[in-house]
């Protein structure tokens, strides 16, 4: 028998079996489409071909808008702006595109204008209602991967997100995964984490309606949000995430010291390019569960107040005006990540930073007022990833290189390095590899290393005759 089968919107395997049982009874040029919003549901299947609908290109886009809106093949006179604002919100998906259409049908223009400008804000709740099948199929844990995502993670790179979620315990790998299949998220060019923004918004939206306070809300992001936590005094029983993408709008040079005991659930704090920030509440390393604390672009910021005590597993400083480093830095004892890229002020170390027995990545790209490192760096128990390109130093503690300290370690070209010492297993004669910087000659890309030269020094150890 010659036939044409169409399964539309599959949620499950069972959904197929109980239909079709077996293949056998079909004839080879049959002909079986799925449409599902789980990749996995395919797989389960045997589906040799999945394709991917992909969005519409622009003009389709304006095309199936405008009928919708203006019941023609174009946008009425005078609308072409706000067709291309609602081009750019909707981004190719014909539900937006249907919906927006006929939501701004006969609607006057300052109306449509006012009303596009709302939805970049609140989305519409019947693009609300569709998208939001997909996540409600999730479970706990897939779901707050995916609220993580599109309240902080768009853009960043997979690997980095991993670990924090990992450190969540929201077992990130097939997490990820099957977001991926569902199609809620996706893994661009350079291992970065891509969301659709009308899924973004869909994941904010979930967020803002836990509470009308933002206080009580478990992420926030916006900068009215964040300006109204730390700085009123008021209860955040449930926040445990603040991610700031537009810090250059906060007022508040200190956030609120008597907030740090009220905010002890917050698991990440992220003030990126805070402009106005100077210093910090001195408890701020207390709060128990903090565990990611950015302060990139807080050009304004000197130093970091004094540590007793603190869970933070990375530490972002790049761009700052640090000069020093506290020596209470060895209490966050589960720090893997300092990153002090362009801190054109530091100029030394603490000899304290040797202490960090967690400590997996030292960025310090472009210090150039940094002329030494601590000559303790040694004693350092686990690999570490340094970074030393752009920097005035031109010695590296011999004891970094006997003791096989570096994973790797990352120089810019520069006769600096020239008298580098040799490791031991070179001076040996273990292995006839010169000069010093061209010891592997595969230069490898690391994360989170601008891409310089890299000395793989675990991968010698292994070829090495000691």
């Amino acid at each position: 028998m010659k036939v044409l089968i169409v399964f539309d919107d599959v949620t499950c395997f069972s959904q197929l079996e109980s239909i079709i049982r077996s293949l056998d009874w079909l004839t080879p040029v049959s002909r079986i489409i799925i449409t599902t919003r789980n990749k996995q549901v395919l797989r389960n299947w045997g589906v040799r071909k999945i394709y991917e609908i992909e969005a519409l290109e622009n003009h389709h886009a304006l095309e199936l808008f405008s009928r919708h809106a203006f019941k023609r093949n174009h946008p009425d006179v005078g609308y072409e702006k706000l067709s291309s604002k609602v081009m750019k919100y909707a981004q190719g998906v014909p539900l937006a595109l249907k919906v927006l259409g006929c939501f701004l049908y006969e609607r006057e223009k300052e109306v449509s204008e006012s009303a596009i400008n709302k939805l970049q804000r609140i989305l519409h709740p019947s693009i609300l209602e569709v998208l939001k099948i997909s996540y409600d199929s999730l479970d706990n844990k897939e779901k707050n991967i995916f609220l993580d995502v599109a309240c902080f993670f768009q853009g960043e790179d997979v690997n980095l997100v991993m670990k924090f979620l990992n450190a969540s315990g929201f077992y990130p790998e097939i997490g990820i995964s099957v977001l991926v299949d569902k199609s809620l998220i996706a893994i661009g060019s350079y291992n970065k984490i891509r969301m659709h923004d009308l899924l973004q918004e869909l994941g904010r939206e979930i967020v803002r309606q836990e509470s009308i306070n933002p206080g009580n809300r478990s992420r926030l992001w916006h900068h009215e949000d964040i300006y109204e936590v730390l700085t009123y005094n008021t209860h955040y029983s449930k926040l445990n995430q603040i991610i700031h993408t537009a810090c250059n709008k906060l007022i508040a040079k200190t956030p609120n010291p008597m907030l740090m005991p009220r905010l002890n659930n917050l698991v990440i704090l992220n003030l990126r390019s805070g402009k106005s920030l100077k210093s910090l509440p001195s408890g701020i390393f207390n709060l128990e569960f903090l565990t990611k604390l950015d302060l990139s672009g807080c050009s304004k910021l000197k130093r970091l107040p004094e540590i007793s005590s603190g869970n933070v597993c990375w530490l972002f400083l790049r761009g700052t005006a640090i000069e020093e480093l506290p020596s209470s830095i060895d209490r966050l004892r589960r720090l893997g990540y300092l990153n002090l890229s362009d801190c054109k002020r530091l100029k030394s170390l603490p000899s304290s930073l040797c202490k960090l027995k967690s400590l997996k990545v030292l960025n310090l790209c472009g210090c150039s007022n940094l002329q030494r490192l601590p000559e303790c760096l040694g004693q350092l128990s686990s690999p570490i990833i340094l970074n030393l390109a752009k920097t005035n130093i031109e010695r590296i503690p011999e004891s970094i290189i006997q003791l096989f300290v570096l994973r790797y370690l990352l120089l810019s070209y520069s006769e600096r390095f020239q008298s580098l010492p040799k490791p031991l297993f070179l001076a040996r004669g273990c292995l006839a590899l010169e000069p010093f910087l061209g010891i592997i000659e595969d230069t490898q890309r690391i994360p989170h290393s601008d891409h310089m030269l890299a000395i793989d020094w675990q991968k010698i150890r292994k070829n090495v005759c000691l």
